[in-house]
């Protein structure tokens, strides 16, 4: 699958977005792995063990339904204390909320002149819904009235991969939300 065939959903998500210094490039495989901050690697590797671990639980019985509900309180626990921990990340100097993204782009609002098409940034991408966030690189590849457009240059895989999760459940949620309110009216 190419970059541009990602469903982009719009949707508000916290960003820290750095431009790079002249001097500095988008860094290699193995600088950028190293490179990773623990919260953020923690978190991914949280969510994909997440995204694997529970499904094998049948639920056909009271004892399995109880330990089902058990492990969602500690999951809760979990990712409550994460949340905290990826928040204190979040530079507000840096601070921007995205209008949409997928699992190749990301599009941002901001007022001033500080991004240029081609420029290199280093990119942090908060996602509650899941209780994770994203570490990468990306390129501005659009400038336009003030949106700005990043395409995820260096990314880890499983990183990709919480994305396209995370936009199939924000469509879902959308999806949801206007079919109430098409059958409120």
């Amino acid at each position: 699958m190419t970059n541009n065939q990602y469903f982009l959903v719009e949707h508000q998500l916290s960003l820290n977005v750095e431009g790079l210094a002249e001097n500095e490039c988008i860094p290699n495989d193995a600088d950028f792995e190293a490179e990773i901050p623990a919260p953020f690697r923690m978190a991914s590797d949280l969510a994909q063990i997440e995204s694997h671990s529970l499904q094998p639980l049948k639920l056909n019985n009271e004892t399995t339904q109880a330990l089902w509900s058990y492990l969602q309180t500690q999951n809760l626990k979990i990712n409550t204390l994460l949340t905290y921990v990826l928040s204190q990340q979040d530079d507000q100097r840096l601070h921007f909320q995205s209008d949409a993204f997928s699992a190749s782009v990301c599009v941002f609002k901001c007022g001033d002149a500080r991004f240029a098409v081609d420029q290199p940034v280093r990119l942090k991408i908060f996602i509650p819904e899941e209780s994770a966030a994203i570490y990468c690189y990306a390129l501005v590849t659009k400038v336009e009235q003030g949106l700005i457009e990043l395409t995820y240059q260096q990314i880890r895989e499983e990183d990709r991969e919480l994305l396209i999760r995370t936009t199939l459940h924000i469509q879902s949620k959308q999806l949801k939300l206007r079919a109430q309110q098409r059958a409120s009216l």
